[in-house]
């Protein structure tokens, strides 16, 4: 009866030390996106964007996406996690343009023959897809509109 007692005891503290405010390890890929969400930081404001070399909408307003700014001076064939290659930006209410996501490019040379997709974040998430419009290797990133799909699909549902 003893030990059942001291039992009794030793589960009440664990669940009263327990909270909601203690926090888990964090996964490599939950510290690359937070990475990539700090180096994006300026990147909110669009004319510091556009200042520092994403100053090329691309592709005009697409549905579920937004424009696409792309620094052309980053587009070769290297990820480099704080610095993707185009930047996507949603109209806003106040008739301006709101940063809401990351995009990566690779180049493909010869889409008959597309390498494999690249080594991005870490883990398996990140699916690559081949954009036929640019010869690319594309993901997005969405680490500033919440996409309910998923934070590495192309288009959010949210945006019209």
């Amino acid at each position: 009866m003893k030990n059942f007692k001291l039992l009794l005891l030793l589960v009440a503290i664990s669940i009263v030390g327990c909270s909601d405010d203690d926090e888990l390890p964090k996964t490599q890929l939950e510290l690359e996106i937070e990475q990539l969400q700090t180096a994006m930081t300026e990147y909110k404001d669009f004319d510091t964007a556009k200042a520092n070399g994403y100053d090329v909408d691309v592709t005009g307003y697409r549905t579920q996406m937004g424009h696409h700014f792309l620094n052309a001076t980053l587009l070769d064939n290297t990820f480099e996690l704080e610095k993707p290659e185009v930047l996507l930006y949603s109209p806003d209410e106040n008739g301006g343009l709101r940063f809401v996501a990351a995009e990566y490019g690779i180049p493909i040379t010869d889409m008959n023959n597309p390498p494999p997709p690249p080594e991005g974040f870490t883990g398996s998430a990140d699916v690559w897809e081949i954009n036929t419009e640019f010869n690319l290797w594309t993901l997005h990133v969405w680490i500033e509109l919440e996409n309910p799909d998923g934070i590495f699909k192309p288009r959010n549902p949210i945006l019209p």
